[in-house]
């Protein structure tokens, strides 16, 4: 066939063809096509690549944009509905941050310099509120768009990339053919570490296209709550990954991040060479905001009077007031009182919950010399948390500390979702479980099974982690009391007819299987990363001790790859290591000296083996981890193998036997079918 019918006088230079359906009419935006004559139907086409864009063609099939999708956070978008209603400045508020972001924004910058920035805040006072108008705001202008949020499970570093690589692949179709021919030939570059992410599925597609002669122009990426994504070191490294790219002149990106003063991002961010780059805004805790908040209440205290049709003369001018005094110059404070008044399933009436918000006044001004900038916040809370039972309140903390959980779910296969996951650890039933979440309606909504819980800010979850503000209502105290009701679940898994381990599920998802080989899965790992968290908040146990110490840690291992991989993901795991590594974990915290115990290289070996000491060092080396250190777990038979990669935090459990393991399938098999007959 002919490419071009009817044409003459037409030069290519150095081109490869490929055909293209004649359904996609816009590849010529794909390359540059220049006329030398108006007057004649001439044109050069340079050094281009023409993409085959046939749906046929396997390189542009949408596998790969599809496995993109399934690596992303799409709730994490500016337009998620997971996200609805977003929060947004009232009217009249913020104008100036606004109009300071839009201005900079739009400054023209043909270098490297000032084209990152940097708003800065402690919590509560509208960061994301303003990040969200900035949306509306840039229109156009905006390429991609990611809110962090922690409470609400949208923190994975390693999706991050990804989410904004998928955005902008939306956006421009060239992206996009791109990323689907590059992801589908190697999958794998989507679980390469953050840096190589970046260079693989962002740099290099825009250099490709840079070399075919497309220019884009300058658009923004905006990221919100980088504080809350999942560690201090992937937050640094987020940040220096961007500070460097925006040294390569195809990458027109402006880059907004908004996030808290927290030590390790003022120490990134402050660095010579990212300094350099980078513009400082700050919002700060201040009174000269009340007119503004101000402004905020009295449209919500409308609404509420509209609702409820309520008199025009409520609430007093006075007790007005008081509403925004109480709110202190916190934006957040302010959308709780006005969330806790209008309080649409709770029994008393607003005029009745107002009167019970006013009584704060008086304890805010007897705590008036509290450091604490969220002081205003924490009573609000505790006022909340006061007025529930004592056996509803214990519900609360574990449904919360479970949901804290870095557990996994699969809405694709097996319906699972974050709630049920939630629910089924604990044991409860789905109308249990959701009569306990809306006891906290005010600061957390369950939106639907598949959305699970989330919260409105990310105080709420701040406040129950910090002793020294929650005291009694902390999740943390909660650790042993769920330590031993997972230690307990594992007496209920038995085996099916393949030898696989199945789990008993309160909340039942679907019927296949699926469900119940993650619950177990989930179940590994809730113990693992509760032991972590009992050592790093010194939290005794006398009771979850006593169980761990007849634990059978072989239980564990039922996969068939008889292998379990655990992330201690905890920010604060460097308190943690040291002391496992030397052995000296404090008898009186927990005892878990006694559980996790060194293991010299010669003992290794003699038991293990060389051959499979080698593999393991293999596999070390290829995930870049540093050396492993090895540590037993658990007494007698019952023990399994500890591999800690110091570099990344990674371990590994096996198998401390091959034998026992046997031993114990036979002995699952016995107790749960004497009669050789399988519970499946």
């Amino acid at each position: 066939m002919s490419y071009f019918p009817n044409s003459h006088s037409f030069q290519v230079n150095n081109s490869s063809f490929t055909h293209i359906d004649q359904s996609y009419s816009r590849i010529e935006s794909a390359f540059n096509v220049h006329n030398d004559n108006s007057t004649h139907t001439s044109a050069h086409v340079d050094s281009i690549n023409i993409f085959s864009l046939s749906p046929d063609n396997s390189s542009a099939n949408g596998a790969g944009m599809a496995e993109l999708l399934a690596h992303s956070i799409p709730g994490a978008r500016h337009d998620s509905s997971e996200r609805y209603p977003p929060p947004l400045c009232h009217p009249d508020t913020r104008q100036n941050f606004i109009r300071e972001l839009t201005e900079w924004c739009h400054e023209s910058a043909s270098t490297p310099y000032k084209r990152l920035a940097w708003m800065k805040g402690p919590a509560g006072v509208g960061k994301s509120a303003i990040a969200q108008s900035m949306v509306q705001v840039l229109g156009a202008k905006l390429a991609a768009a990611f809110f962090f949020s922690r409470p609400n499970r949208r923190n994975d570093p390693e999706r991050f990339v990804t989410s904004i690589a998928y955005q902008l692949a939306m956006k421009h179709h060239v992206l996009r053919h791109l990323l689907d021919q590059k992801i589908d030939d190697d999958p794998a570059i989507l679980s390469k570490s953050l840096p190589f992410q970046f260079e693989e599925i962002l740099v290099d597609p825009f250099r490709a296209m840079k070399q075919q002669g497309l220019v884009f122009p300058e658009t923004v990426i905006l990221v919100d709550g980088l504080d809350e994504c999942d560690g201090e070191s992937a937050q640094q490294q987020i940040v220096q990954i961007v500070a460097q790219s925006l040294h390569h002149d195809f990458l027109h990106f402006r880059w907004i991040f908004f996030s808290r003063l927290e030590p390790h991002l003022v120490s990134i961010f402050n660095l010579p060479d990212i300094g350099l780059l980078a513009t400082h805004f700050e919002l700060t805790v201040t009174r000269d905001l009340d007119p503004e908040i101000h402004l905020f209440l009295a449209s919500r205290i409308q609404e509420i009077r509209r609702m409820h049709g309520l008199d025009e003369s409520w609430p007093s001018e006075k007790d007005f007031h008081t509403l925004v005094d109480i709110s202190a110059g916190l934006f957040a404070c302010a959308h709780a009182l006005a969330l806790y008044i209008e309080d649409p399933e709770g029994a008393a009436t607003p005029p009745q919950r107002l009167d019970i918000v006013l009584g704060l006044d008086s304890q805010a001004k007897t705590q008036n010399s509290s450091p604490h900038p969220l002081s205003p916040l924490d009573l609000l809370y505790t006022l909340i948390l006061e007025r529930l039972h004592p056996n509803r309140v214990k519900a609360v903390q574990l449904v919360l500390l479970a949901n804290y959980l870095h557990l996994e779910s699969d809405i694709y296969f097996t319906q699972t979702t974050p709630a049920t996951v939630c629910a089924n650890l604990l044991g409860h039933s789905q109308e249990d479980f959701l009569i306990i979440c809306r006891s906290l309606h005010t600061v957390m909504q369950f939106v639907d099974v598949e959305r699970g819980l989330e919260f409105y800010h990310a105080s709420f979850m701040d406040f129950m982690m910090e002793p020294s503000r929650s005291r009694e209502y902390c999740i943390w105290p909660s650790i042993p009391q769920l330590l031993r009701m997972v230690v307990k679940y594992f007496e209920s898994v038995h085996l099916d007819t393949r030898l696989r381990p199945v789990s008993p599920l309160s909340w039942k998802c679907s019927p296949n299987r699926g469900d119940s080989a993650l619950q177990y899965h989930n179940l590994c790992h809730a113990l693992f990363e509760l032991l972590e968290l009992m050592i790093v908040h010194d939290i005794q146990g006398s009771e979850a001790y006593e169980l761990l110490k007849k634990f059978d840690f072989r239980m564990l291992l039922l996969t068939l790859a008889e292998e379990l991989r655990v992330t201690w993901r905890h920010s604060r795991t460097q308190d943690l290591l040291p002391r496992l590594r030397f052995g000296n974990i404090r008898s009186n915290n927990f005892q878990l000296k006694s559980l996790f115990r060194p293991i010299p290289l010669s003992y290794r070996l003699k038991h293990m083996g060389i051959l499979w000491f080698r593999q393991l060092m293999a596999k070390a080396m290829k995930e870049h981890l540093s050396g492993p250190e090895y540590f037993v777990i658990g007494d007698a038979e019952r023990r399994i193998l500890f591999v800690v990669f110091w570099g990344e935090a990674v371990s590994y459990a096996y198998p401390y036997s091959r034998k026992v393991m046997e031993k114990l399938k036979e002995e699952l098999i016995e107790a749960h079918a004497p009669n050789g007959n399988f519970r499946g």
